[in-house]
């Protein structure tokens, strides 16, 4: 597990903002704080509730999430959080959307190792 920091671009149907976020290689999900959710875009319910354990143990049930789009490396790519009332940082990009768009941690740099990233979502 690791996590690299970076200041990026973060859009949503209100409004457009640079966010410190942390690519978490340890979180499954993405995560946002529910007032930046609220400040950028609409939340949406989800159908039923979701229930995470964060890091410290404990577990959070999550109603909401939105859509967000994210600068990455020049591109845009759109990602899904959940909205959880308290995070370390305004937004955690998790594996799941790491690995659907290939982004890597350079964890010695500690930067994003963009270097198979090309902007599209891989499914199978």
């Amino acid at each position: 597990m690791g996590i690299v920091r970076e200041l990026l671009l973060v859009k949503g149907e209100r409004k457009a903002k640079k966010l410190v976020i942390l690519f978490d290689s340890g979180a499954a999900r993405s995560l946002v704080r529910s007032e930046v959710a609220k400040e950028l875009t609409t939340p949406k319910e989800l159908p039923i509730p979701v229930e995470i354990v964060v890091a410290d143990g404990h577990k959070v049930s999550c109603r909401n999430y939105c859509n967000l789009v994210v600068e990455v490396g020049g591109k845009e790519i759109v990602i899904q959080p959940l909205l959880v009332d308290s995070l370390p940082v305004p937004l955690i990009f998790g594996a799941l959307e790491m690995e659907a768009y290939m982004i890597k941690l350079d964890l010695a740099r500690r930067k994003l190792d963009l270097s198979e990233f090309t902007g599209s979502m891989l499914t199978l």
